[in-house]
């Protein structure tokens, strides 16, 4: 088996992008969303956590132990 680094694997799916059926090409389509919807997510979830803190809208852990209990 040979190994590749990531820029290898990205000219060999370029490569052979046209040969690929519709079906295939609608997962990695449908993937690729995913992964930028989660990303957006994710960052607007550190965005806003980040404005809470220097909000100061924080617990404490003790605060947070209690809360959990």
């Amino acid at each position: 088996m040979v190994i590749m680094n990531v820029v290898e694997k990205r000219d060999f799916i370029h490569s052979h992008l046209h040969k690929i059926d519709e079906k295939v090409i609608n997962d990695l389509y449908e993937m690729l969303q995913k992964s930028e919807t989660l990303k957006e997510k994710l960052t607007n979830r550190a965005l806003k956590s980040e404005d809470d803190i220097k909000a100061g809208r924080v617990f404490s852990r003790s605060e947070l132990e209690s809360k959990i209990v």
